[in-house]
C-alpha cells in the first residue's frame, strides 16, 4: 500500500511511501521513515496517492502506537500553512514534540494534575449577569468567538473560570493560552487557589522531564487543563473544548521568528474548525478585535466595573513644559512632595520607564564616534551595573574601553534615559528606603523573581522602579502609585501601531494600581498634554481611543480596513539583499485590490550582521490572495545566503 507522508522539513508537500507492515494505516497516524539516510518521524497525510510506476518508493520502518493526529489538525496545517505562507512540513514540525513521542510508552504520574476539586470564589452581579449573556449562545460544540473586555481588577478571571469548570466536569480539555512573559507563579498561585494544586503549565521554561508528563497526559486525555504560551495550540489534545486566550492583545502572541505566525488567530481558526467556544481576554483589546465585536463577528461583553467595587485609580497628567525637573533630573518636581507624602502612608510607588539599562547612547567627546554594535547598525546600552554596554538584539557585551584618535583610551559621554539611571534618581530623593528595579535584566532566575515579587506582594519594598515586564498581569496589593517618566516616547517611529500599542501599555500598567484600594493615583509626564491618548486614559473612557484610532485607520486604508503582509529579505551581502528585492518588486504583476510597496531598508538595517531591507503588501480583507503571493514568491527563489521571511499580519515593523 502506497502512502504519502507528511515530514518535519522545509517542503511544501508530502512524500510517497510503500508499507509493508501488518498494521492497515490511516491519516493521522504516526510513522518513521528513511530520509537521506536518516530515520524521520511522519505522520500520513493521505491514502493511495497515485505515483509514475518507474520511480523507486522507499518503504516505511515502522508505525508508532500513540493516538492518531485528527483529521482536524491535519485540516489545520493546511488552513494555518496557506493562510502564513509557510511550507506545509514546517508547520506539521511545531506538532512534533519528539521527546514525547519517545516516551510515550513509559509509565507516568500525572496524580498532580488531575483536578478534584474546584473552590468556587462568590461572583458579584456584574459577572453573574456576564454569565448569563454568554448562555444565551455558548454551547461546547459549536463554534463562537467571545471578547471579554473587562477593565483591569474588574474579575474577568472568575468569569472564564466559570467555563473552565464546566468544561472539566464533563470530562473536556481546556487550553488557557497566556503570553509567556505571563506565565508568571503569581498566574499558577491564581488557578492553584481556583483547582486546588499547580496546573499543568507549558512553555520554554519548563524542563524536559516535566514536559513529557505533560505531554503524555495531554495525549492520553487524563490532564484536562494547560496554561501555555503560544506553542501549547500545537499539543495533542484529544478531547479540547474550550480555548482561553488571556491578554488577547500582547504582541508577543506573534511568533516572529522561524514559522512566523499569531497564536491568537491560530487559536481563532482551530476553534472555527474543531467547531468549539474560544475566548479572547482583555483589558485593552487590540482595535482588530474591538472592530470584530463592534462588527457582530465576534461576541462582545464587557465589565466595566472593578470586582468588589474599588475605584480606578486617578489619572493626573504632568506637564513638563510648564512643571520641569530640575536639570539633570527626569522627575518633575511639582509631583516629589505627594510621593514623598504617599511613601510616608505606607503605599508603594512604581516609576516606570519602558528602557533597559542607564544610558541609550554612548559617545566619546573627543572623537564624537558613538559605540555601536559591531553586528547590528544600533547604539549599544550601557548597563552600570555590570559597567557594560550591551546590543539588546543580538546581545553582544563589551566593556568601556576604545581606542581614540591619539591612540589613548575614548572618553566617554552618557546620554539617554534608561531604569538604571531613574533608579539613581530615586534613591536620591528616598535615600533611607528599600527600593527595586524590576526588569528582565534583574528578573532571570525563577528563585530570585519569586523571591523579589513575595516581598512586594508583602509590601517590604516600598519603592519600584520597572519596565513593560511589570504590566503584565502582576497583582501588588500595595501598588497605590504609578509615576509614568516618558509617556510620549512609544509615539514615535514609523509603526502604524504605535498609538495603540502605548494605549494598551499605559493602560494596562494604570490597572496595577489600587487592585485592593481606593485613591490610587497615576502621574503621566509628558511635552505634550494634549494627546488624545493621555485625554483617554485621563478621562478613563476606553471607548473614546478605539473611536478615534478606528476613524483614524477607516481614513489611512490601514488594518482592520485592509489587510497587510510584510516580506522582509535579508542576508550578510548588502548588494545581493537589494538586488532580490528589486527582482521581486520587478516581478510582482498588479492585481486589483492588491498593492505592493517598497522596497526600503528596515528601520535596523543590519541585525546579527545580517542586512535587511522590507516589502509591504496591502490588499482588500475581503480577498484571498495566498495562491497569487505563493506562486509569486516560489517563482523568485532567492540565493543559499539570501533568506526571505513572509510575515502575514505584521505586528513588528522593525
Amino acid at each position: 500500500m502506497k502512502l504519502d507522508i507528511l515530514l518535519p522539513l522545509k517542503f511544501n508537500h508530502p512524500f510517497t511511501y510503500q508499507s509493508d507492515l501488518n498494521v492497515k494505516l490511516k491519516k493521522g497516524d504516526y510513522v518513521v521513515v528513511p530520509f537521506r539516510n536518516k530515520k524521520i518521524t511522519g505522520v500520513v497525510w493521505d491514502l493511495d496517492p497515485k505515483v509514475p510506476s518507474n520511480i523507486k518508493i522507499k518503504k516505511i520502518i515502522s508505525n508508532l502506537d500513540i493516538p492518531a493526529m485528527s483529521i482536524s489538525n491535519l485540516n489545520f496545517i493546511k488552513k494555518f500553512s496557506h493562510y502564513n505562507l509557510t511550507s506545509l512540513g514546517m508547520v506539521f514540525k511545531l506538532f512534533l514534540y519528539t521527546k514525547g513521542l519517545d516516551s510515550c510508552h513509559k509509565k507516568f504520574n500525572f496524580e498532580q494534575f488531575i483536578i478534584k476539586n474546584f473552590n468556587n470564589k462568590k461572583l458579584n452581579k456584574i459577572q453573574q449577569q456576564s454569565i448569563k449573556s454568554i448562555n444565551k449562545y455558548f454551547s461546547f460544540n459549536d463554534y463562537s468567538t467571545t471578547l471579554l473586555h473587562g477593565i483591569t481588577g474588574s474579575g474577568k478571571t472568575l468569569v472564564y473560570f466559570h467555563y473552565i469548570k464546566e468544561a472539566i466536569e464533563k470530562g473536556y480539555q481546556v487550553l488557557v493560552l497566556l503570553p509567556e512573559i505571563a506565565l508568571t507563579k503569581q498566574i499558577s498561585d491564581r488557578f492553584k487557589e481556583f483547582i486546588g494544586h499547580e496546573p499543568a503549565t507549558w512553555h520554554s521554561g519548563i524542563k524536559d522531564k516535566d514536559k513529557k508528563i505533560i505531554w503524555n497526559g495531554i495525549v492520553q486525555n487524563k490532564i484536562h487543563l494547560v496554561l501555555g504560551a503560544r506553542s501549547s495550540i500545537f499539543l495533542p489534545f484529544q478531547n479540547l473544548k474550550l480555548i482561553i486566550v488571556d491578554e488577547e492583545h500582547d504582541s508577543s502572541y506573534k511568533q516572529d521568528e522561524g514559522v512566523i505566525y499569531n497564536a491568537r488567530d491560530m487559536s481563532i481558526l482551530k476553534a472555527s474548525m474543531e467547531k468549539i467556544p474560544i475566548f479572547l481576554i482583555s483589558a485593552t483589546p487590540s482595535v482588530e478585535s474591538f472592530y470584530n465585536a463592534k462588527k457582530n463577528k465576534y461576541q462582545y461583553i464587557p465589565i466595566l466595573e472593578r470586582y468588589k467595587n474599588i475605584e480606578l485609580a486617578k489619572t493626573k497628567i504632568v506637564n513638563l513644559i510648564s512643571s520641569p525637573p530640575l536639570k539633570g533630573k527626569f522627575i518633575s518636581e511639582s509631583i516629589i512632595t505627594e510621593l514623598k507624602n504617599l511613601v510616608e502612608k505606607k503605599n508603594q510607588i512604581l516609576f516606570f520607564l519602558n528602557r533597559r539599562g542607564y544610558s541609550t547612547y554612548i559617545i566619546c567627546y573627543q572623537c564624537n564616534e558613538r559605540l555601536i554594535c559591531p553586528n547590528c547598525s544600533i547604539g549599544l546600552v550601557y548597563h552600570q551595573e555590570n559597567n557594560q554596554a550591551l546590543c539588546h538584539y543580538c546581545d553582544f557585551k563589551t566593556n568601556l574601553k576604545r581606542k581614540c584618535l591619539d591612540k589613548k583610551d575614548c572618553k566617554f559621554s552618557f546620554y539617554g534615559l534608561g531604569v538604571e539611571k531613574i533608579f539613581e534618581e530615586v534613591k536620591s530623593i528616598f535615600p533611607e528606603k528599600k527600593i527595586q528595579i524590576f526588569s528582565s535584566d534583574v528578573m532571570h532566575g525563577k528563585t530570585k523573581s519569586n523571591d523579589i515579587i513575595n516581598e512586594i506582594e508583602k509590601g517590604d519594598i516600598p519603592i519600584l522602579v520597572g519596565t513593560q515586564l511589570i504590566s503584565k498581569g502582576f497583582h501588588f496589593p500595595y501598588l497605590n502609585c504609578i509615576v509614568v517618566i516618558n509617556s510620549d516616547t512609544n509615539f514615535l517611529g514609523s509603526d502604524i501601531r504605535a498609538s495603540e500599542k502605548n494605549f494598551q501599555l499605559l493602560q494596562q500598567l494604570s490597572g496595577r494600581a489600587g487592585r485592593e484600594s481606593n485613591n490610587a493615583i497615576v502621574y503621566l509626564q509628558t511635552n505634550d498634554p494634549k494627546n488624545k491618548i493621555l485625554r483617554s486614559l485621563s478621562k478613563a473612557d476606553v471607548n473614546e481611543f478605539y473611536k478615534e484610532e478606528l476613524d483614524f485607520r477607516k481614513n489611512a486604508n490601514l488594518p482592520p480596513f485592509s489587510k497587510l503582509i510584510s516580506i522582509i529579505v535579508s542576508g550578510a551581502n548588502r548588494f545581493a539583499v537589494e538586488k532580490v528585492c528589486r527582482n521581486l518588486k520587478g516581478s510582482f504583476i498588479i492585481q486589483d485590490g492588491i498593492r505592493i510597496y517598497g522596497p526600503v531598508t528596515a528601520p535596523i538595517f543590519r541585525i546579527r550582521n545580517k542586512f535587511r531591507m522590507r516589502l509591504l503588501i496591502k490588499y482588500d480583507g475581503k480577498l484571498s490572495p495566498q495562491d497569487f503571493l505563493m506562486k509569486w514568491i516560489d517563482k523568485n527563489q532567492t540565493e543559499a545566503n539570501i533568506k526571505l521571511e513572509v510575515d502575514v499580519d505584521p505586528i513588528n515593523f522593525l
